[in-house]
């Protein structure tokens, strides 16, 4: 019942729900503009064992293991306040974070920037991921490491362009659309009530075939019975008719 007193009230204000959904495209369009595009590189360090583990003729990527605690070290040395102004300074807008990759069984360690400018994603990735050795070399030289004992770093892989994410502007868009939808359908419901219940107090029903306008037509057939069961100014009243047993003692008088 409700339903379909919903969709007569939608086809009963059909304009009235374009000019809402109008409305809710321009919403969604002004949220589409008010949240950038963000985009992100990533890159990937891998730490290399020591020569004096591998031996002159050993295979470094079977030693791979077992530096997990360095990683560990290596991620916050990256990430520390000293190195993050400088970062904040080049690349205004832009943020990097450096993470050990725990998907992977080797000590790999993860970096990604990202940004709202795809022109400075790249340059940004390069920056850091040229500052990762220098800080793993600063870690070793504070602790008077030495040579053969060091730990090295190589590049795996690194992005050559950004790609964006849109998954939170797509999200924020679908939540405008679908809140504006909702509201223009109650919207529409409220302002054809609201219409409705001005039309029956003005006794102008609309043929519809809706409750309301039911309880109007009911409503004017029934004032309609009322007056013709009243009689009104200048009508003539028929004689009363005597009831049978005053007619028979009059005749038998008679």
């Amino acid at each position: 019942m409700w339903l379909r007193d919903m969709i007569s009230s939608l086809l009963r204000r059909w304009y009235v729900i374009a000019a809402l959904l109008l409305l809710t495209v321009g919403l969604c369009l002004v949220v589409k503009q008010s949240f950038p595009s963000t985009y992100r590189a990533h890159a990937s360090l891998v730490l290399m064992p020591p020569t004096s583990t591998v031996g002159p003729e050993g295979n470094p990527f079977l030693f791979l293991t077992g530096m997990g605690q360095i990683l560990d070290i290596l991620a916050v040395e990256v990430s520390t306040a000293d190195t993050a102004p400088p970062f904040g300074q080049l690349y205004p807008g832009m943020s990097f974070v450096t993470e050990p990759d725990r998907g992977s069984s080797g000590s790999i360690i993860r970096v990604t920037v990202e940004g709202d400018d795809p022109s400075q994603v790249i340059p940004a990735l390069e920056d850091v991921v040229a500052l990762v050795p220098k800080t793993l070399t600063a870690m070793q030289d504070e602790q008077r490491v030495p040579t053969p004992s060091r730990v090295g770093l190589m590049t795996l892989v690194m992005d050559e362009t950004p790609t964006e994410d849109a998954k939170s502007k797509s999200l924020s868009v679908a939540t405008a659309a679908a809140g504006g939808f909702a509201l223009s359908i109650l919207l529409t419901g409220f302002i054809d009530g609201r219409m409705l219940a001005r039309d029956e107090r003005r006794g102008a029903p609309v043929k519809d075939g809706s409750a309301s306008d039911l309880r109007t037509l009911r409503r004017a057939r029934n004032h309609k019975h009322v007056d013709a069961a009243v009689p009104g100014p200048g009508t003539r009243t028929p004689p009363a008719i005597p009831p049978v047993e005053d007619r028979l003692t009059v005749d038998a008088k008679g």
